[in-house]
């Protein structure tokens, strides 16, 4: 039964590939899709609206939690978090000025709105952006990311205060965050190390980051985050739900978007 099995399989697989072909498709495109890998243009696509409202609620068992959008860019996905969580005690981040007044436009009095960004340290940064487009959801602290991934040509800056989540936490006597989203273009890391102490004292429980093309800029791996985060569970979103992702494995690595969340176990 298994020899044959293997054998069906076998054949199968060789007549996907042949018609792959012949039609001009990427069938590895196509297989990293169905693993929420490169889909980024709809949340439904991405597996963020999914999360967000199927997933969230029967695990943060509060209707009222306090909830960090890192990167909140125009404001979009704070949106859906409010769908899901209406009472949240919602703490919305942007850096880039630009983009900032978007952000206060589309929230107005929906969450407590900062522009600022964070960091493994504080102090000022450099914020880069297209100069064609300054409310561009790629707004970077290395320029070399506009260059090589986005092909900008012609970038414009603005300095930029950058705290840790420590110390915003503790002078804002903020004692937990529920879930903690971070979208930085290829900063995701360095947020979380500025937020060692709160890890480490187990008050931050869900987090979900952006993994892609920038990290292989930044020369930062998957599996560095399963080092700091350890004790944490990691998934990947798709359209069709949360995919295991297990113990770190060299497989793992692939630089393109995909949305990644950790869980407390």
């Amino acid at each position: 039964m298994g020899v044959m099995k293997h054998a069906i399989g076998h054949f199968v697989s060789k007549v996907i590939k042949f018609l792959g072909r012949l039609a001009g498709l990427d069938l590895i495109r196509l297989a990293y899709a169905e693993n929420g890998i490169g889909q980024s243009h709809s949340f439904e696509a991405s597996g963020e609206r999914k999360f967000v409202l199927e997933y969230l609620p029967s695990k943060l068992l509060t209707t009222e939690p306090v909830i960090f959008d890192v990167g909140s860019n125009r404001g979009d996905y704070a949106k859906l978090v409010l769908t899901a969580f209406p009472k949240a005690k919602l703490m919305c981040f942007e850096p880039n000025p630009g983009t900032f007044q978007l952000l206060s436009q589309n929230l107005a009095s929906s969450a407590s709105l900062f522009q600022m960004g964070f960091g493994k340290q504080t102090g000022t940064f450099d914020l880069y952006f297209d100069a064609r487009d300054q409310t561009s959801v790629m707004a970077t602290s290395n320029p070399e990311i506009l260059k090589s991934i986005s092909k900008v040509t012609e970038t414009e800056k603005v300095q930029i205060k950058v705290e840790t989540l420590d110390n915003f936490c503790a002078s804002q006597k903020i004692d937990r965050i529920d879930f903690l989203k971070v979208d930085t273009e290829g900063f995701e890391l360095d947020i979380l190390q500025g937020a060692k102490k709160m890890l480490e004292e187990k008050r931050i429980n869900i987090i979900q980051f952006e993994f892609n093309e920038t990290a292989a800029i930044q020369r930062i791996f998957l599996k560095d985050f399963y080092e700091f985060l350890a004790g944490f569970d990691f998934y990947r979103l798709s359209s069709r739900g949360m995919i295991p992702l297990g113990s770190w494995q060299p497989a793992h690595e692939i630089f393109l978007f995909q949305n990644v969340v950790a869980i407390r176990t």
